[in-house]
Order: structure tokens, then sequence, then C-alpha cells
């Protein structure tokens, strides 16, 4: 079920264009507003776009299920400002959409900086919620390559450790190493079967089968671990400012301590000098995911909220413009 008309699947000529526009228009910081996101996701949540009221208006849901999960984000602008009376114009045309496929309406992955706006715009007519589950970990570059302070010593142990015991060697990923990257992606994902909803990770598989596709894309960094010539591990994500990275994906065998560390340390390694924060994504509420990367002592949290509308808000809205139609 799609409720806007343009999708990531196979962009029509300027889309692209258009897009990177957008996503470039505003410092959003969050992981989920940038091009390559919504590209390597795209097959998983069946994401789609509309521009309306000039800002881009995105919506997404499981493409396994019946559409009622379906949600959008925070409408993109291309010039960095928003205009109040049109970005709620253009959440109600959302909205309306929605009601009329009669799935309940939610705006999700709302960075806290830009919380303000929908207050300003809707008033008591909107809740904002938070949502610990989906905030974001950022680290400073520099700690994450030298796991310096009190803090992380035991992850510097670790490192230092492998350091110590094993000879690797470090490449970026190409194209031509696609199939073996996507090889040793398989044979992680197998040993997580056990542990994790398959799910999840098949979806997860398929969004680094298409990163792995860009690579080459200049924002696109990477990092490959080999020891004794195998691949035994890699990190891929992209920068997104002159002083903002985002690890999208970071695999590793464990059998090797201090792989992980390493793993991170070199991804980091690879970033331009000017890039200073790392952000790696949220824990999705996962346990484990969430000492791990608290452990890590991250700078600042990117917090995200989501956001429901009352449902008499529609009757406003046909009312306005109607009243904006009278005027012309």
């Amino acid at each position: 079920m799609r409720i806007f008309s343009h999708t990531f699947e196979d962009p029509e000529p300027g889309d692209k264009a258009t897009l990177l526009r957008y996503f470039n228009g505003y410092d959003y910081r969050a992981s989920g507003y940038t091009y390559i996101t919504n590209y390597i996701w795209r097959r998983s949540y069946c994401l789609c776009w509309d521009i309306i009221e000039g800002y881009v208006c995105m919506a997404g849901g499981n493409c396994a299920g019946d559409g009622s999960d379906s949600v959008i984000s925070m409408p993109l602008t291309d010039n960095g400002e928003y205009d109040i009376p049109r970005l709620r114009k253009a959440i109600l045309e959302c909205k309306r959409r929605y009601d009329d496929m009669g799935i309940k309406f939610r705006i999700v992955a709302i960075p806290e900086k830009m919380k303000d706006l929908l207050e300003e715009a809707f008033g008591d007519e909107i809740e904002i919620f938070e949502n610990r589950d989906a905030d974001e970990y950022v680290y400073l570059k520099d700690k994450l390559i030298n796991l310096s302070g009190r803090a992380l010593h035991k992850k510097k142990n670790h490192m230092n450790y492998f350091l110590k015991n094993y000879e690797y060697e470090v490449k970026p990923i190409t194209l031509d190493m696609r199939d073996e990257v996507l090889a040793f992606a398989t044979e992680q994902k197998e040993l997580k079967e056990q542990d994790e909803e398959i799910d999840s990770l098949e979806t997860e598989f398929d969004a680094i089968g298409q990163i792995l596709k860009l690579v080459e894309e200049p924002n696109v960094y990477s990092a490959a671990i080999y020891i004794n010539g195998k691949l035994e591990g890699f990190a891929i994500g992209e920068t997104v400012s002159d002083s903002m990275a985002i690890e999208h994906f970071e695999k590793a065998n464990d059998n090797f301590r201090g792989i992980y560390q390493v793993v991170c340390r070199e991804f980091c390694k690879q970033l331009p000098e000017s890039v200073k924060y790392v952000n790696r994504e949220e824990d999705m509420g996962l346990e484990n995911l969430r000492q791990a990367k608290e452990a890590l002592k991250p700078e600042y949290m990117e917090r995200l909220f989501y956001a429901h509308l009352g449902n008499n808000l529609l009757k406003n809205f046909h009312f306005g413009i109607d009243y904006y139609l009278t005027m012309l």
C-alpha cells in the first residue's frame, strides 16, 4: 500500500538530484535523513515520497505487512528553513491520505531540534513522545580510534590484545569485493539466527547488499579487516557533513578478541580528517546492544521522538483550504 507516488527503487531522471538537494538542505543529524539510508532500506520498508507544499514527505512500513504500520518522518526542506504554515499544510495533507486509506497517522524519527517546529505548527493539537529505543549514539571520532580515558580502559585492553596477537590488513571495500563481503555477512547472519529474529536479520542483510552497490560513491567509507588473508570483519558508512559521519553496519568474527574495537577504529581512520563525530545509530531496545553502545561512552545522544495528531484536524484543514481559495 503506497501513500506517495514516487519510490526509491527506480528513480526517474532528476529524482535522485532532487532528493539529494532536500537531504542536504538542512542539518537533520539523525541517520534516517540521508539518501543512502533510504535507498538501502527501500525494499524492506516500501519507502515512497512526494513533494507537498514544497517539502519532500516520505512514508514507509514493513513491506510484508498490510500497510497499517506505515509512518512518515519529518518533511524535508531544501533551503535550510521551515515555513510553519506550509509545514502544517504539508503534514495535514499527509494525514488526509492516511485517513483516506484508514491507516493511523504517525510521525516518527523526529529529531529533537525539530520538535519545536511541530509544536509551533500544531500547538496542543499534537502529542509528542520520547522514544528511547530510537535514540542514536554519537561519539567523538578520535575517542573511537584511541579509546582514551579511564572509562574506556577495558575496551582499549581488548584492542591492544588484538593488535599484539594478530597481524591484519585493512582494505577499503570496493565493488569487486561485494560477493566476498556478502558471503561473510551471510556467515554472521546464520550464526545469529538462533538468538535474534530472522526477519530483522534478513532485512539487514538485504540493506548490506544494497549499500555494497554504493561503496564507490564519494561520501561512502568502509574498512575490511583481513587476518591471514581471510575477511574477518568490516564496517561501512557515510559522511553527511564535513564534521559528521554515520556508521551503518559493522560485522566481525568475534572469535578474535578485540576485533570489534579494531574494525571500528579502522573505519574511523578512513574518514576525512574534518569529521569530528560518528553516529553509530540506535540500539533498537536490544539490551545487549544498548550495553555495548553505552560502554563506549557516547559524546551525546541524538534524541528522536514520535508524534500523533488529533482526529479533528482535517475538518479544520479543509476549512482552511476552502477559505484560501475564496481569497484567490
